[in-house]
């Protein structure tokens, strides 16, 4: 409907004149639309609204998903805030982390999603408050559970010495297509007992803590799989690489404590039972590397009341472990450096620290199945170093299992022996002859050094003929089962 009305008689809406009739109001200045009023006059929109207040959403873990949020009439007036249950994830172009973005377009982007991502999400127009109800759903083709409880792309915390069961299902493929893996490499290389899709963790210690892999192996191109992590809690592990230091009156000596604990430990060291606190006389210090922490005690100054024995302790909430270092003025036990083998011929080099001159080395050894050792004295003995001496000997043995071992003396006594080590000359105890070629492995080992070959060789060491006696007895033992 379309109404004539003048300039006047709308400048006097709010009270128009009471004479109506007076021409002076009837000019004619235009129509107006009561339908489409003028925009300058009326500038009303309809509220934003969805068309659908909620909507599911289905995603694949490890990958990104973005959620829409399909509002109508939005204007500037408008805000968009995204959550997850009570929880704001973005206000705008806001977010609560790197793994949560919010668009321009008013969606949600999330990166890199997890199983704990799946859930209820809504995004939220004000001043309105209207919201879109978003449920994120994610692919659960493969299911891990230990102890019964789920633990897919989840970390569970264990302590040592607990016992744990975890299978993992594949719905509809075979049970003997589960393969499982631990840090990368098959589980039955780690764990005892695993049946078929079962991994039975017994007594579990610190070399079970890492990633755990579920690998459904149908043959396909893409099989499924899943992961999750064990974190296992233990008491320290406390160990060094020298036991025995040796030192000098009025040098400074260091003493090595390596440890590895979770959760982490704290450390002490002691020396007859009292526990030793920064001071002039001792400095402690502390180190980490990838795969252990250290802590070192330095004693200045060392006098005879420093020498002896001290303790490095390490503690932490599940108990506490130890380890005794000797401070003292005696070489410390040799370490084994390098062998060469060739043939029957082999030289052995160990590594020996001692401030003070080394005036002897003895080399203990023996065959496999003996008793006793045979011993030799050392004569190739040579400064290496500052404070490290390196040890070599020369001497044929025949084919066998050997053990060796070395302890050294310097002025102030003798050492621990070292470690044994053990090497194999080829051949083994299988000696392919005959009884009438006896003379031939007799001759071998006279020039070994038992007696004189036929070139009447002999050695200059009594030990090595002891050696050589000792094989060559072992070889008639053999001979004497194996024809009899």
């Amino acid at each position: 409907m379309t109404t004539k009305i003048g300039f006047l008689q709308l400048f006097y809406l709010d009270g128009a004149p009471e004479n109506e009739d007076n021409d002076y109001y009837d000019y004619d200045y235009g129509e107006v639309d009561n339908e489409n009023p003028d925009p300058l006059i009326t500038n009303v929109k309809d509220p934003p609204y969805f068309e659908k207040t909620q909507t599911k959403v289905l995603a694949s873990p490890n990958h990104d998903v973005i959620m829409d949020c399909d509002v109508k009439n939005m204007n500037a007036n408008n805000a968009v805030v995204w959550y997850k249950d009570n929880t704001i994830y973005t206000n705008g172009q806001y977010a609560i982390n790197h793994r949560v973005e919010g668009l321009r377009n008013n969606s949600l982007l999330l990166k890199n999603i997890q199983t704990d991502d799946a859930g209820n999400y809504y995004c939220e127009v004000l001043p309105q408050k209207i919201r879109l109800h978003v449920i994120l759903e994610i692919e659960r083709t493969l299911t891990i559970h230990c102890d019964g409880r789920e633990v897919l792309d989840r970390t569970v915390v264990y302590k040592q010495s607990e016992s744990h069961i975890c299978k993992c299902k594949s719905p509809g493929s075979d049970i003997n297509n589960i393969k499982w893996f631990i840090n990368g490499q098959p589980a039955e290389e780690i764990v005892n007992e695993i049946d078929r899709n079962t991994l039975i963790l017994n007594n579990i210690d610190a070399h079970y803590s890492g990633v755990f892999q579920c690998l459904d192996d149908d043959g396909s191109e893409k099989p499924k799989h899943g992961m999750f992590n064990i974190l296992v809690n233990y008491i320290p592990k406390v160990t060094t690489h020298r036991h025995h230091i040796n030192t000098n009156i009025g040098s400074n000596a260091e003493l090595y404590c390596d440890y590895k604990s979770e959760p982490i430990a704290v450390t002490r060291w002691l020396k007859n039972g009292h526990s030793l606190s920064y001071s002039e006389k001792y400095m402690i210090s502390y180190a980490k590397d990838k795969h252990f922490n250290r802590t070192t005690l330095i004693v200045n100054d060392v006098a005879e009341d420093d020498l002896g024995e001290y303790v490095c302790q390490a503690e932490n909430a599940l108990g506490t472990s130890e380890l005794k270092t000797h401070l003292m003025l005696e070489p410390e036990k040799g370490q084994f450096e390098d062998i060469k083998i060739l043939g029957n011929k082999v030289i052995l080099n160990w590594i020996v620290r001692s401030l003070q001159p080394l005036s002897e080395a003895v080399l203990d050894y023996k065959l496999k199945g003996s008793y006793t050792w045979s011993t030799t004295t050392v004569l190739h003995t040579q400064r290496h170093d500052s404070g490290i001496w390196k040890i070599s000997h020369e001497m044929e043995l025949t084919p066998g299992e050997w053990q060796t071992r070395i302890k050294t003396r310097n002025t102030a006594g003798w050492s621990k022996f070292s470690m044994p080590y053990i090497f194999v000359i080829e051949g083994g105890e299988d000696f392919d002859i005959l009884p009438d070629g006896w003379s031939d492995r007799v001759n071998d080992v006279m020039l070994a050094g038992f007696g004189g070959g036929p070139n009447n060789t002999t050695s200059s060491s009594t030990s090595t003929k002891a050696l050589s006696c000792l094989s060559f007895c072992s070889i008639l033992l053999h001979l004497s089962h194996r024809f009899h």
